[in-house]
C-alpha cells in the first residue's frame, strides 16, 4: 500500500476517534446539564445578565408590550409578581369597580343634563361629537346654546405676584420674625372676631329694644316688658358687660379695645367674667402626662398665648365649664369669655372664633357649561412606576375632553425609594411625565392645571411651594403653586395639596357634641383666613411662617375648594363653597381602588332681585336706580348650578 494511502487512512481513523469522543462528552454533559465549553458557559451567563438588565433599564425606543402604559418606557420600573402574572390592559389596568360613582352633589336635573361617560361602541371621534351634541341639546332648554366645538378659549385669572414663585426665599426668618408674624395674625383675626361679636351685640340690643317697645302697650304699665328685658339682660350679662363703658375714657393697662370689644390680657386676675384674646397652644409635656383618652389628654394641655406675644404671656385653660359644642386646635385665634381668679388658670365659659364671611358670588360671566376633572396624587402604585391609574384617567379625558383638567402633585414622591433607581436625572424624568400627559391630552380644548407639592423630587421642599418648571412650552398647560387661588370664567377655585383636613383633625380637641368634623375643619380655614392655620405643623410639613403669611392667606371664600385628603371622599357645601376631596387616584388600598372628581358648572340663573339690578344698571329712571342700589343681589345656591360626582378610577 502506498505511503500516501496509509497516511490518509490513519488521519481518517484519528478523525473518527476524535469525533466519537466529542459525542460522548456532549452526551455526558447533556445529562449533567453542563455546557460543553467554559467559554460558551460564560457567554451564556453574560447573555442572561444582559437580558435581565435590558428588561429593567429599557430604552425609550424599545417599549415592552407587556406593560401597555405610556409611562412605562420612561425609566426603570420593577414589576411585582402580581403585575407579571396579570398583564396590564390598554386602559391602564382599571379594576372592575372603575367608573362606580361613590359620591354625588347637585340637583338631579343638572346631573342628567351632562353626558359623563362616552359610549364604548363608537370611535374616538364619534364619542367627542356625540358628547358635545348631547351637552348642547341639554343646555338649550336652559337658555342660550353654547358652542362647545373648537377651541374653548377659557378666561383664566391668576395673579402670580400673590403666590409663591421661584424668586421667593424661604427658611430665612428668625425666631423674632416668627413671633411678630404670629402676633400680627392674632391681631388681624382677633379684630375680625371682635367685629362680628360687636355686630351681634348691637343686633341683640336693637332686638331687645324693639321687643320692649312692642310689649309695653299690651301690659299698660310695662311690667312684663321690663321682666323680659331683665331676663334677656341676665342671659347676656357676660356678652354685654362692657357695653356702657366710654371708648374715649382712660383705658387700663390690663385691657385693650378691638372694634368696640374690651379685651384683657390672658394673665389678668379677675373673679368677674372678662374677655381675653390670643392664640391656642397645646403643651406637649402636659399632654404626655395627662390621661390617654384623646379628648381628655388634649383638653388638659390646652393653653392660650396673649395677643401681645412679645410679653410672652401664657395661661392654662380650664374647659370643664364649657357648655354646648366647642372645638379648639393649636394656632387658632380665639376670643374667650370666663374668669381667672388667680391669673394662672382661665376658666372658659364661652368661645368666639368665627368672623363675618362674605359668601362667594356666582360666576355671572360664565356663558356656557364648564366641565372639570380633578385628580390627586399618588398616581401610581407603591411597587412600580407604571402610572396605570393616571393612564386610565388620560384615556378618559381623551375620549371626552373636559374644559379643565386639574392635577394635584406630587407626580414623583421623594419618599418613594423607586425613584432613586431611575436611569436619568429627576428633571428629565419629570419632563417625560409632563410630556406624556400633554401628549395624551393632545388638543388645546382642555386646559391642564398642575398644582405643586413639596414632596416632589424636582420641587422645593417648603410650604407654600413654588410652581413646577419644565423646559418645553405647552400653550394649554398651567403650573400653579401650593396653595393657590385662581378663577376660570369668573369661577373662583382654591387648591392646596397638603392634607390640611387630616392634620387639623389630628391636632384639635373638641367636645362630644362638636358636630360634623368635615364642616368644622374646613370652617377653620375660612374663619382663620389661611390655607394652613395649624401651628405648629407636623414634622414632615416644612412650613415657612413668613411665606405662609404672605402666600398662604385665604382672603375670600371661593366657589370651589379642592382639599385632597386621606379622609373619606366628600363633596360638601360649607359657607357657600363647594368643598371637594376627590380622594387619591391610586389610593394604595388593599382593593387598589382610587378615585377622581368630575363636575360641571352651568351659568347660574339670575333671580328676580339680580335681574332688577341688571336692568337698572343698564338704564332706567333715577328714582328706580336709587331704590335698587340699596337692594342686595340674591346669590343662587351652589347646588343650583354646580353638579359633582366622585368616581372610582
Amino acid at each position: 500500500m502506498p505511503w500516501s494511502s496509509f497516511l490518509g487512512l490513519f488521519r481518517r481513523d484519528r478523525e473518527r476517534e476524535r469525533c466519537g469522543k466529542k459525542g460522548v462528552k456532549k452526551r455526558r454533559h447533556k445529562k449533567t446539564g453542563i455546557s460543553s465549553s467554559s467559554s460558551k458557559w460564560r457567554k451564556g451567563r453574560r447573555n442572561k445578565a444582559n437580558k435581565s438588565v435590558s428588561r429593567l433599564h429599557h430604552s425609550k425606543n424599545t417599549p415592552d408590550p407587556v406593560r401597555g402604559s405610556p409611562f412605562a418606557t420612561v425609566t426603570y420600573s420593577p414589576l411585582s409578581s402580581k403585575k407579571e402574572s396579570e398583564p396590564s390592559s390598554t386602559t391602564g389596568g382599571s379594576s372592575s369597580k372603575s367608573g362606580q360613582v361613590v359620591y354625588t352633589y347637585g340637583k338631579a336635573q343638572l346631573l342628567q343634563q351632562i353626558n359623563w361617560l362616552p359610549s364604548t361602541e363608537t370611535s374616538l371621534d364619534q364619542e367627542e361629537a356625540s358628547a358635545k351634541e348631547t351637552n348642547v341639546k341639554n343646555y338649550q332648554g336652559r337658555g342660550e346654546v353654547a358652542a362647545l366645538a373648537g377651541n374653548r378659549g377659557l378666561s383664566v385669572g391668576l395673579q402670580v405676584s400673590q403666590f409663591a414663585n421661584e424668586t421667593s426665599k424661604y427658611m430665612f426668618d428668625s425666631s423674632y420674625d416668627r413671633v411678630m408674624i404670629l402676633s400680627d395674625r392674632i391681631f388681624e383675626n382677633g379684630s375680625a372676631i371682635c367685629y362680628r361679636l360687636s355686630q351681634e351685640l348691637a343686633a341683640a340690643s336693637n332686638a331687645k329694644t324693639t321687643v320692649s317697645v312692642t310689649t309695653a302697650p299690651k301690659n299698660g304699665n310695662g311690667t312684663d316688658g321690663e321682666g323680659n328685658a331683665e331676663t334677656e339682660n341676665n342671659q347676656m350679662a357676660v356678652a354685654e358687660m362692657d357695653a356702657e363703658e366710654d371708648f374715649g375714657g382712660d383705658r387700663k393697662m390690663a385691657a385693650d379695645w378691638f372694634d368696640g370689644i374690651k379685651v384683657h390680657h390672658v394673665d389678668h386676675p379677675s373673679s368677674e367674667p372678662i374677655r381675653v384674646l390670643g392664640r391656642v397652644i397645646i403643651d406637649a409635656q402636659t399632654e404626655t402626662s395627662a390621661a390617654s383618652s384623646r379628648t381628655g389628654s388634649k383638653a388638659a394641655a390646652v393653653s392660650i398665648v396673649d395677643f401681645d406675644e412679645q410679653t410672652l404671656r401664657q395661661t392654662r385653660l380650664d374647659l370643664s365649664q364649657l357648655r354646648g359644642p366647642w372645638s379648639l386646635f393649636p394656632g387658632q385665634t380665639v376670643l374667650l369669655e370666663g374668669i381667672n381668679p388667680r391669673g394662672t388658670l382661665f376658666t372658659v365659659q364661652r368661645v368666639h372664633h368665627e368672623r363675618i364671611l362674605t359668601l362667594p358670588r356666582a360666576p355671572s360671566t360664565l356663558e356656557r357649561p364648564l366641565t372639570m376633572v380633578i385628580a390627586s396624587a399618588p398616581f401610581t402604585a407603591r411597587d412600580d412606576l407604571l402610572y396605570e391609574r393616571l393612564t386610565g384617567l388620560l384615556h378618559y379625558c381623551a375620549s371626552d375632553p373636559p374644559d379643565v383638567l386639574l392635577l394635584c402633585g406630587p407626580f414623583a414622591d421623594a419618599s418613594c425609594a423607586l425613584y432613586s433607581e431611575v436611569a436619568e436625572t429627576f428633571e428629565e424624568y419629570f419632563e417625560k411625565i409632563v410630556g406624556t400627559i400633554m401628549g395624551a391630552i393632545g388638543s388645546a380644548r382642555t386646559e391642564v392645571f398642575i398644582v405643586a407639592n413639596h414632596d416632589e423630587v424636582t420641587g422645593s421642599f417648603v410650604y407654600p411651594t413654588p410652581p413646577y418648571r419644565v423646559a418645553n412650552f405647552y400653550k394649554n398647560l398651567h403650573f400653579l403653586p401650593d396653595p393657590c387661588l385662581f378663577s376660570i370664567e369668573g369661577l373662583e377655585i382654591g387648591v392646596t395639596t397638603v392634607d390640611t383636613v387630616r392634620h387639623l383633625l389630628d391636632g384639635e380637641c373638641y367636645s362630644a357634641d362638636a358636630g360634623d368634623k368635615i364642616k368644622r375643619t374646613l370652617g377653620y380655614l375660612f374663619h382663620q383666613a389661611s390655607f394652613y392655620p395649624l401651628d405648629p405643623p407636623p414634622e414632615d410639613i416644612p412650613v415657612d411662617v413668613d411665606m405662609l403669611n404672605e402666600f398662604g392667606r385665604l382672603t375670600r371664600v371661593p366657589n370651589i375648594m379642592v382639599c385632597p385628603s386621606s379622609m373619606n371622599r366628600f363633596v360638601r357645601e360649607i359657607n357657600g363653597c363647594v368643598c371637594i376631596n376627590p380622594g387619591f387616584l391610586d389610593s394604595h388600598e388593599t382593593d387598589g381602588s382610587g378615585s377622581y372628581a368630575r363636575l360641571v358648572v352651568y351659568p347660574p340663573e339670575q333671580t328676580s332681585a339680580a335681574a332688577a339690578a341688571t336692568t337698572v344698571a343698564n338704564g332706567g329712571d333715577s328714582n328706580q336706580q336709587r331704590e335698587t342700589t340699596t337692594a342686595t343681589v340674591v346669590q343662587p345656591p351652589p347646588a343650583s348650578y354646580i353638579a359633582c360626582q366622585i368616581v372610582k378610577s
